[in-house]
């Protein structure tokens, strides 16, 4: 009985602690290339490569008694890019629509003929890359 009851009250409380997500606006990606995450971390699975002016719909999200939440680790956003859903950082992201190399000069970008692996790679880099100012005067 005390098993069953064990059981039940796992149920319950699994339920309860569902995840709400809402969307809270349309932002866009603003490098050259760059990667959406499984996890908030910039060494996590890559579920897809997205290139700049991408939008993306930010999600704020909401887990049980607590309040909603758009940046996870003080600087992750929780996104969906097309099917995917996942996290990518804030920095990377703009509420214009940015105006990207690729769009610019489109026959010079198509010169390259990069393939899916490039566009990796290249997402890659720049999702290792540090954006930040040196303190060093």
């Amino acid at each position: 009985m005390r098993k069953i009851l064990l059981v039940v009250i796992l149920f319950i409380s699994v339920a309860d602690a569902k995840m709400v997500k809402k969307v809270e606006r349309v932002m866009y990606y603003k490098y050259m290339f760059g990667h959406l995450h499984q996890n908030p971390s910039k060494y996590s699975t890559s579920l897809t490569t997205i290139s700049c002016g991408h939008p993306l719909k930010v999600y704020s999200v909401k887990s049980g008694d607590e309040q909603p939440r758009v940046l996870f680790n003080k600087e992750w956003n929780f996104v969906k890019a097309g099917p995917y859903e996942g996290y990518i950082r804030d920095e990377q992201l703009s509420s214009k629509k940015p105006d990207c190399f690729q769009d610019k000069y489109p026959k010079f970008v198509d010169q390259f003929e990069m393939e899916i692996s490039d566009m990796y790679n290249w997402g890659r880099l720049y999702d290792l890359y540090l954006y930040k100012r040196t303190r060093v005067r």
